[in-house]
């Protein structure tokens, strides 16, 4: 679905879905894309003033005080007002005759759709959809800059933005939340940090940011093997985990920081995949890991997924 769909576009999407999980909403309302739309645009409400951008998001946010605010959910559908805007955002791309989709499309699609609350809105401070279009079609609304020519994969949609297939072993569903909510988290804050971020160190490991994350991609890398081996054997008999020593004769503190938090997000993405095709029948599979006593498959997904969390926890806390 998401295939035309800008970086820009796809970012607000995922913005749209924070700011809903945040306000503890059971789906993404036009609001909270329009939030989204908001959050780092600057081409598609070049129209407004920027005094007025604020005071749209604190239009919005009066609808839920900070008390409310919670944790990310990666479980939030769009709502059908919100699946209509994108709808009519690609016939705006497509009569347009634009081949990318882009956040004025979403903005469109958003002013078309004219009850909604984001529609109000921005009608309310003067956004006007016959006016708007004109300026789009003309060009004279300011081009995105193009920075590179393919997305990061930190900055694209993940692949459960739409409705996930349920997991074959349902016992597993919620580590498999626990890990997409982590890599969601992680993606929505680390995008704002600098390449100098990735070089300060932690407190309770000896590790910069980056090796961390270096540290967290062996796990990732050995974990995939295991369970591609799990579900093809009767049992897993392995050396041990990953060595912490390993980090540092990898030199992950001399590769790139983007491209360090990029492998580990794609990884993952991998695993939640597998992860999900796990059957019932291998959950108990046994997996010996060094010299401890054998654990259960189930509990090697368990493992691994605190394991991440503790890691990210670390570097998103500054310990």
């Amino acid at each position: 679905m998401f295939e035309r769909f800008t970086e820009q576009a796809r970012r607000a999407i995922f913005f749209g879905r924070h700011e809903a999980s945040r306000r503890l909403s059971k789906r993404i309302e036009t609001e909270h894309l329009l939030l989204g739309l908001l959050r780092d645009d600057k081409r598609g409400v070049s129209q407004l003033p920027e005094s007025d951008v604020i005071a749209i998001r604190q239009r919005v946010e009066q609808g839920a005080s900070e008390r409310e605010l919670g944790g990310v959910s990666v479980d939030l559908p769009l709502s059908d007002e919100c699946k209509l805007v994108l709808r009519l955002g690609t016939k705006e791309a497509d009569a347009l005759q634009h081949k990318t989709i882009d956040t004025p499309h979403l903005l469109l699609g958003m002013l078309r759709v004219e009850e909604c609350t984001a529609a109000k809105l921005l009608r309310e401070f003067g956004m006007d959809y016959g006016q708007y279009r004109e300026a789009l079609r003309a060009g004279s609304l300011e081009e995105p800059r193009i920075d590179r020519i393919s997305e990061r994969p930190i900055e694209r949609t993940p692949p459960w933005s739409e409705a996930p297939s349920p997991a074959a072993a349902p016992a597993l569903e919620l580590n498999i939340r626990a890990l997409e909510n982590l890599l969601d988290t992680t993606v929505a804050y680390l995008h704002a940090y600098s390449i100098s971020y990735g070089e300060q160190r932690l407190k309770r490991k000896d590790w910069t940011r980056k090796e961390a994350f270096g540290h967290l991609i062996d796990w990732a890398m050995a974990h995939q093997q295991w369970l591609a081996r799990a579900l093809t054997e009767s049992k897993v008999t392995v050396s041990g985990y990953p060595d912490e020593a390993e980090v540092a004769i990898q030199g992950y503190a001399d590769f790139p920081w983007w491209e360090t938090v990029d492998l580990w997000v794609m990884l993952n993405w991998l695993l939640v995949h597998v992860i999900r095709r796990i059957p019932e029948a291998k959950l108990n599979v046994p997996c010996r890991i060094g010299m401890a006593d054998p654990i259960s498959l189930a509990e090697l997904v368990t493992v691994y997924v605190q394991h991440c969390e503790d890691i990210v926890g670390q570097v998103l806390a500054h310990l």
